[in-house]
């Protein structure tokens, strides 16, 4: 899935978002908080973490969510 960004960066909540794997940026701050978000393989607790421009990631939401995002400008 590709994403676009207007600036250099994204917030974790609006990638979520924007690839479809929330309905809302608060439920993506209630699931990291919960420990369910994971880039990666590896668990995120940051509700406030940045994504830079051109990272390709795997994103897990969940147990069953997952998503290979590329964010571009």
């Amino acid at each position: 899935i590709t994403v676009s960004c207007a600036d250099s960066s994204m917030s974790i909540n609006h990638v979520l978002k924007e690839a479809g794997l929330v309905k809302s940026t608060s439920e993506a701050m209630r699931l990291i908080r919960a420990g369910a978000v994971r880039i990666d393989g590896e668990k995120i607790d940051d509700v406030g973490l940045q994504i830079s421009v051109g990272a390709e990631q795997v994103y897990q939401v969940g147990k069953r969510a997952f998503a290979k995002i590329l964010l571009t400008k």
